[in-house]
């Protein structure tokens, strides 16, 4: 039985290659380009020998014969390993898959038209009943029917479902296959000489943010064929130029982009963020990673790059770039009407409910944010450099800084709701060190999970209230310097929501209009809260009731 798939019109089959060969291939061109690459060299050393008489003017002559042929044939060989090696993943990414599902497709099939025939039969059995037999027979036939239906119909739901996934894994590698061809005709190859592999090579070497802004910046000449050939690695380089970074990246979501009918969730509601950002809010990509994480990594920039105050908002528990639109806006906010510059940054894997306890997800994604901010640091010029993080994000953070005692070059430490900072006896030491940033922190009373966060945790039970010469702010209510009223943040949340499912309200930690949000911005823009504690406005919440419910022989809230 041949099918075919009921959207796109492909043809179920299996598509035909071997990845272990193709890699062979691969490793065969590249050493064929770097043996004539070697010769080429020596062919211009010989160009370039001094002296005079007919065997030296003989022997530069022939190496300026060898070299012109020497260098197509290195351009040939790397336009054929670059090509195959490009194929060979997406055939390994999509083609293998898309193959194993074959089998699942065609049961899946049968299943359904046998599940349909059935349906059929008992729906006519159910209306033979309905005209000549007796009652009770007939509604047990009209229940047989129902059952046989929606035994169908979930056999469709499920067959489709398969469909949907293989048309997406053929999609990607019919797209690769045609682009392979392409590249083969037009020679666009991923031709690097031997100096800018040799840059890349050192790049990616590199010990610091600020070897690679140095190594970057040594090169002139160079720096175009690697932004062109390898977006990818480019345009997550911390020590890169954010504008280079963010063209590299913009290609890449641009691709994604259109063909976003074809992708799966996440990724379609991830791209489609990305893109609402770059394209309706001015934010630019400066880091994009939809593949080497569990979850899809981003950085959006708002606000000029060479900007002396930068502000990077770090996300907490349940943080995915599909939501990436609240931290934009809260960034957006922070920045309007200044020439400030903020960075929501998505750069690591933040932990579900189960994980919020443990420190694994801190301590896989602190080294990013250490990355970047020395990278941040590394960039030319000096500015103050502002971290603002919630919930699991201040534990994340606060590892990353903590890891030295000058703080990365931070300057200011904002937390809102923490979840608690790493116990870590040296890394609370670099916290509260001379050159340590300073740091700052609210949680509300409001708040259920934050102090609930630090009780139960494993290795984040520090309140970062507790530490020595931190400033601490509201977020209770209150007013601005104009007398308005401000919000008073109504639970654990960034945005908006309270503490539970189903709870909604304005006036989260990073929502302007919050007194919380606007003592950041006071701290951003002056280095102290724009409010009085226990000031104007306050209210009280739900921890102010347990205590006073303590403090008068209850248990707090009536129980």
């Amino acid at each position: 039985m041949n099918l075919v798939s009921p959207h796109r019109g492909y043809p179920l089959e299996r598509i035909e290659g071997n990845s272990g060969s193709m890699e062979t291939w691969v490793g065969t061109f590249d050493r064929i380009a770097k043996d004539l690459g070697d010769l080429r060299d020596r062919a211009h050393r010989v160009a370039e020998l001094p002296g005079v008489g007919d065997a030296i003017s003989r022997a530069r002559s022939d190496a300026q014969v060898i070299a012109g042929p020497v260098r197509s044939g290195i351009v040939d060989a790397q336009l054929l390993s670059s090509v195959l090696s490009a194929y060979a993943d997406a055939y390994s990414a999509h083609a293998v898959p898309a193959n194993r599902m074959i089998e699942e497709i065609r049961n899946a099939h049968a299943a359904w038209e046998s599940a349909a025939g059935e349906a059929e039969q008992a729906g006519l059995k159910a209306l033979w009943s309905s005209r000549s037999g007796p009652d009770d027979e007939a509604t047990k036939a009209n229940d047989d029917a129902r059952d046989a239906m929606a035994t169908a119909d979930a056999a469709k739901k499920a067959l489709d479902e398969l469909w949907t996934s293989w048309e997406t894994l053929y999609t990607s590698w019919d797209e690769a296959y045609d682009k392979a061809l392409s590249s083969l005709v037009s020679g666009a190859s991923v031709y690097l000489t031997n100096e800018e592999k040799a840059l890349l090579d050192q790049l990616l070497a590199a010990n610091d943010p600020a070897a690679v802004w140095q190594l970057w910046n040594a090169n002139p000449a160079l720096r175009d064929a690697l932004a062109d050939h390898y977006p990818d690695i480019i345009g997550n380089l911390d020590g890169i130029p954010y504008d280079v970074r963010a063209e590299a990246n913009l290609r890449r979501l641009k691709e994604l982009h259109n063909r976003l009918q074809f992708l799966s969730e996440p990724q379609k509601s991830e791209v489609a963020a990305l893109w609402d950002e770059v394209e309706k809010k001015n934010g630019k990509l400066i880091s994009f990673d939809p593949d080497g994480s569990e979850q899809t990594t981003a950085a959006l920039w708002y606000g000029p790059f060479d900007a002396a105050n930068v502000s990077t908002l770090v996300p907490g528990m349940l943080s995915k770039v599909n939501g990436i639109g609240e931290f934009g806006k809260s960034a957006r906010d922070l920045i309007d009407g200044t020439g400030d510059a903020a960075v929501a940054w998505f750069g690591y894997d933040s932990p579900e409910v189960p994980e919020e306890p443990f420190m694994d997800r801190a301590q896989n994604g602190a080294p990013a944010l250490r990355s970047f901010l020395l990278g941040l640091d590394a960039q030319p010029g000096s500015r103050t450099i502002n971290v603002i993080a919630h919930s699991y994000g201040s534990t994340t953070a606060a590892l990353a800084i903590g890891s030295a005692a000058d703080g990365l070059g931070v300057d200011r430490f904002i937390t809102v709701g923490s979840a608690g900072l790493p116990d870590d006896a040296q890394v609370l030491a670099n916290l509260q060190s001379p050159d340590a940033p300073r740091i700052y922190a609210t949680t509300s009373a409001n708040d259920f999970w934050a102090p609930v966060g630090k009780v139960t945790g494993w290795g984040h039970h520090t309140d970062p209230a507790s530490l020595d010469g931190v400033t601490t702010f509201d977020s209770d209510g209150g007013v601005d310097a104009a007398g308005e009223p401000l919000l008073a943040t109504p639970g654990h949340s960034a945005h908006s929501g309270v503490n539970f499912p189903g709870q909604n309200a304005p006036g989260g930690y990073l929502l302007k209009g919050s007194e919380s949000f606007y003592n950041v911005r006071e701290i951003v823009r002056t280095g102290e809260p724009g409010t009085e504690p226990g000031g104007e406005g306050s209210e009280k919440g739900y921890w102010d009731l347990v205590a006073e419910g303590m403090s008068q022989g209850g248990y707090g809230l009536g129980y």
